[in-house]
């Protein structure tokens, strides 16, 4: 019974080592038969590389750097583009009209002045998008401001009434401390009077 059951098994096991390919062989020969396709699990979506071309600026690890002769130079001055932009060593640019913006982290900027992401898409209107961010982080600072001014008020409010209160019973054990005193007092004038 134990070696029928070791031969069923070693059946079975090299039935299931048998490889599809060698089964998509075998049924494609039969035209009867379904078509088999194999499908790669492991596939990977190609990755876009970005491709820089002479004169781009990038912010890389917090330095502006200079596409040139095929290798990424740091720039110690300031980066002139073809449209006028200026580029600083620490990331700021500055158009012909005075805008402002900061590159962040992997954003570059093309010879002729056009704005990219860290992905290499296109930043439409970069400098209206930057005012946007600046706007709203100015929102959101308000709105920080008044909730902290609202609950230190809270909290002079609660120190205020905890002080009326430890006042209180300050002047009412005085109080207490007086009348004790004074009763104290009372008693030994009359004592003294005896």
């Amino acid at each position: 019974m134990k070696k029928t059951l070791g031969f069923v098994l070693g059946i079975t096991l090299l039935a299931a080592c048998n490889s599809s390919e060698t089964q998509s062989s075998e049924n494609t020969a039969d035209s009867s038969a379904a078509a088999l396709v194999t499908v790669d699990t492991n596939a990977v979506a190609p990755v876009e590389t970005i491709r820089y071309n002479e004169g781009d600026v990038i912010l890389k690890e917090g330095k502006v750097l200079v596409y040139t002769n095929g290798n990424w130079v740091v720039a110690d001055k300031e980066v002139k583009l073809d449209n006028g932009i200026i580029i600083t060593p620490d990331g700021t640019v500055k158009s012909k009209e005075g805008k402002v913006v900061v590159l962040e982290e992997g954003e570059y900027i093309s010879k002729s002045g056009n704005f990219f992401d860290r992905t290499g898409q296109a930043v439409e209107n970069a400098w209206d998008k930057t005012k946007e961010g600046v706007s709203r982080g100015a929102g959101a600072t308000k709105d920080a401001a008044q909730k902290a001014a609202e609950a230190t008020k809270e909290g002079v409010d609660k120190g205020v009434e905890a002080t009326k209160d430890a006042a209180q019973k300050t002047g009412e054990a005085i109080k207490k401390g007086a009348k004790k005193v004074g009763d104290k007092t009372k008693e030994v004038i009359e004592d003294i009077k005896k």
